[in-house]
């Protein structure tokens, strides 16, 4: 708690900075508001690589051969207590250099923020995920399919923040209607992590029938944890006498940090502050395809073969990031418990740290007794459960539906979380473009259109446009793009033409007699006696064959194509197309 006391001191001290903190989180909030990287367009079979966030079964019978990601990111820092009227982004001048009135007005928290006094605990989400260079290929005769993938992310969660405290931070600590009251909070956390992680996925094809498919997928990553810190108070009671003096009746404190992490830019220590460990994602797709009759170039049979084609519906299932990462603490970054009706003067929090963090590890380890053998802590990873459906409506043009239920893991002191959310996306898909238009819904913005594009390798996008076309207050402004380098597709010379007539049932006697007759005259010749003779006879056998078959036979067909017929009934066969 003594942390959190920290905080509203250095507030009140420092709140020009603290304003512009908030500017911040009402115009940066991405994340938060989106639970699914590169939202609309992960969840396009043309995503490649990138559909591993979404499900990795994903890459398995993928329309690209291979793919390549050179980079990507996503970028947010959102709430769910406080926004931005449209009204403060009014300027004179240029976007980036012109004058901004509303943030030199004094009271510009009351005048340009508007607040959702629905009596719900705070909660604040950061989050920035870059994509690495990364790749993918299928093998189609095998059924299966290998990926390398590279990330560096970095997550922060605040929870359980009552709104009492923050309307005092944000009147400075004057509001006396807050004094003398008996406050409760419960689960109030805090939580950070930066990791690197490197992923190989393999997915198969396991069952396949005429016009189905199952894939399943795993991804084992490689965790690289950098740096991390955790602050949770599962029940507090306390009690405000005056802004700097705060009435403690009861609490148990789970606190802790990597020992490399200091909040000094000069004293910066750049390193792996976690041991590395691992972790993994698993997935797996059905795919269910219309039986279509394809007929072959080159003979007259007919072959059902459906998976040739886009399937009709897909459904997906998957589990995103399971594991955790292991920090070691420094030794004053420990649990401890705040005493029974212990009265906390802020002025007294005065440590000899050599650093911002140190000098609050040293003022709590001077005041509480800190668990000694509490020296080590594992911070588990955001796990996502997601449930996929996939709509091919014909013409390129598919309907998408994702649920994402993000678990919380509200009892567990280190832990980061996503955030759930529910999103149907219609999509046109191209091989070189593609446009989607997500439809979104999660506790923090509610509803939300979002708009995205792929256009060739690059794609960008957008996870709320209302507030840009609308006079909606600005609770959040997200922005992904990536930059990727598709599978292009060489079609082969043929070096055999296919005829250009849609009747010509024997094309390899066609070119042989177009071969001997190349040089030749096209005047009749005289026939010899014996070329005579030999032609009686044929004609002779053709009457007597013809006599088994009286009327010729007739063969109707609806496509452009025909059946070939034997060459033995070729000449007692008319066609007719309907």
């Amino acid at each position: 708690m003594n942390l959190s006391n920290l905080l509203v001191e250095n507030f009140i001290k420092n709140k020009n900075i603290i304003f512009l903190l908030l500017f911040a989180i009402c115009n940066l909030q991405f994340v938060i508001c989106n639970s699914q990287d590169y939202l609309g367009f992960a969840n396009s079979p043309f995503a490649g690589v990138t559909g591993i966030d979404v499900n990795p079964a994903s890459i398995v019978n993928n329309p690209r051969k291979w793919d390549i990601t050179l980079f990507g990111m996503n970028l947010g820092v959102g709430n769910n207590y406080m926004g931005l009227q449209k009204r403060a982004l009014e300027h004179t001048g240029k976007l980036t250099t012109g004058d901004y009135p509303a943030f030199s007005d004094e009271d510009f928290i009351n005048n340009y923020l508007s607040k959702r006094d629905n009596g719900k605990p705070i909660s604040v989400h950061v989050a920035l995920n870059l994509t690495l260079p990364s790749f993918m290929f299928t093998r189609k005769k095998h059924k299966d399919a290998f990926a390398f993938t590279c990330k560096s992310r970095i997550y922060a969660n605040v929870d359980g923040i009552d709104p009492d405290i923050v309307q005092l931070a944000l009147s400075g600590g004057t509001d006396s209607t807050l004094f003398f009251q008996d406050l409760t909070a419960t689960g109030i956390s805090a939580q950070t992590m930066i990791w690197n992680e490197y992923g190989i996925t393999y997915g198969k094809t396991v069952m396949q029938t005429n016009n189905e498919r199952l894939n399943v997928a795993g991804r084992l990553k490689l965790l690289q944890g950098l740096y991390s810190m955790y602050v949770f108070i599962k029940d507090v009671n306390y009690k405000f006498y005056e802004k700097d003096s705060l009435l403690v009746l009861s609490s148990q404190v789970n606190y802790g940090h990597s020992s490399n992490l200091e909040f000094n830019p000069e004293a910066a220590k750049f390193g792996f502050g976690g041991k590395p460990s691992f972790g993994l994602d698993l997935g797996a797709s059905y795919e269910f395809y219309s039986l279509t009759e394809v007929r072959s170039k080159m003979s007259s049979q007919s072959n059902t073969t459906p998976l040739q084609h886009d399937y009709k519906y897909k459904l997906g299932f998957s589990l995103q990031d399971l594991g955790w990462i292991k920090f070691l603490k420094p030794e004053h970054a420990r649990d401890f418990t705040m005493e029974v009706n212990q009265d906390l003067d802020f002025s007294s929090l005065q440590g000899s740290g050599e650093t911002p963090l140190a000098d609050v590890d040293d003022s709590l380890h001077a005041k509480y007794k800190m668990d000694a053998s509490d020296d080590k802590f594992r911070m588990n990873l955001p796990t996502l459960a997601s449930l996929q459906g996939d709509y091919y409506a014909g013409k390129n043009i598919s309907v998408n539906s994702t649920l994402n239920y993000a678990f919380q893991f509200r009892n567990n002191a280190n832990k980061i979380h996503e955030i759930t959310a529910f999103s149907i996306t219609p999509r046109w898909d191209w091989k070189w473009l593609g446009f989607y238009m997500p439809f979104s819904y999660n506790k923090y913005s509610h509803v939300r259109m979002g708009a995205s594009a792929r256009i060739g390798p690059l794609i960008v996008g957008m996870a709320d446009v209302l507030p840009l076309i609308s006079k909606r207050d600005v609770y959040g402004v997200d922005l992904h793009v990536m930059l990727k380098v598709p599978h292009i597709h060489l079609k082969k010379k043929n070096k055999h033409p296919r005829s250009k007539s849609k009747f010509n049932t024997n094309r390899e006697d066609a070119k042989k007699t177009a071969k001997k007759n190349k040089d030749k005259s096209h005047m009749p010749k005289k026939d010899s006696a014996k070329k005579k003779k030999d032609h009686n006879i044929k004609s002779a056998n053709r009457d007597q064959k013809a006599r088994k078959h009286i009327f010729p036979r007739v063969h109707i067909f609806k496509n452009k194509r025909k059946h070939k017929a034997k060459p033995e009934n070729r000449d007692n066969i008319i066609y007719f197309q309907l």
